[in-house]
């Protein structure tokens, strides 16, 4: 009589487990039902063919051409065809924007550009990139010392080979645009603008040009270029064909 009563015993609590499910299948019900959080959005592609006008600093030197940016690696190739010339550049996009360190065709060695994303702590995110490169290193700096964008900051950074730094940045005012002094052990010096939540600074040499454009939701480009050789600002609009 005990060997029936346990064998009914065994028997219900089996029942149970198939009615109810067992610890694994509890568990993968409980992940079908949890719904996976939503990927952060992919920053769109802005290769392209665009017509482009453009001028120097209150627009002077006004210019027409056209503009082809296709993929490098991780970045962007740049090839300007202008009534002033041709320039080559390699660029970086970070978020809803794109920085360009360009030069005339075969004088862009050395020449480099950042673009930052500036925190609401003023804390710089930063991704840099060297011409003719196809890859890019990041930067992150922390301000120690000013108010507003101009100041000190103690930063760290990692270049597209892999190698890390550590050390100061110093940002002043100059003209239109900002002087960017990086102490480390290659110190650097460079010339950039602050827009919004953005900034970009070109470094390298005179030779070397920057341009830092806004992605329009229509795939066009509204930047603005300069470089070490003056303290003001052209202007740049590139329509998608």
């Amino acid at each position: 009589m005990r060997q029936i009563f346990i064998f009914c015993l065994l028997l219900s609590a089996a029942c149970l487990l198939i009615s109810c499910g067992g610890p694994a299948e509890r568990i993968k019900e409980t992940a079908a039902i949890t719904p996976t959080p939503s990927p952060t959005p992919a920053e769109r592609d802005i290769s392209g063919n665009f017509l482009i006008t453009g001028s120097a600093a209150n627009e002077m030197d006004p210019y027409t051409g056209s503009l082809s940016v296709v993929p490098k690696g991780d970045n962007y190739e740049f090839r300007w065809a202008t009534t002033k010339g041709t320039r080559v550049g390699t660029g970086v996009q970070l978020g809803s924007t794109a920085a360009v360190s360009f030069a005339a065709t075969g004088a862009g060695k050395g020449c480099g550009v950042v673009l930052y994303k500036i925190a609401s702590d003023g804390s710089l995110d930063g991704r840099n990139v060297m011409w003719g490169e196809e890859k890019f290193g990041t930067e992150n700096a922390v301000r120690v010392e000013g108010t507003g964008f101009v100041g000190k900051y103690m930063g760290t950074g990692t270049m597209a080979d892999g190698k890390t730094y550590l050390g100061s940045l110093a940002i002043v005012k100059d003209g239109a645009g900002y002087d960017f002094s990086w102490l480390t052990d290659k110190p650097q010096v460079g010339f950039g603008i602050w827009k919004g939540s953005y900034a970009a600074v070109s470094f390298g040499g005179r030779q070397c040009s920057f341009a830092l454009y806004d992605i329009q939701s229509n795939g066009s480009l509204e930047g603005n270029w300069g470089g070490q050789k003056q303290v003001t600002f052209g202007t740049e609009t590139a329509k998608r064909q």
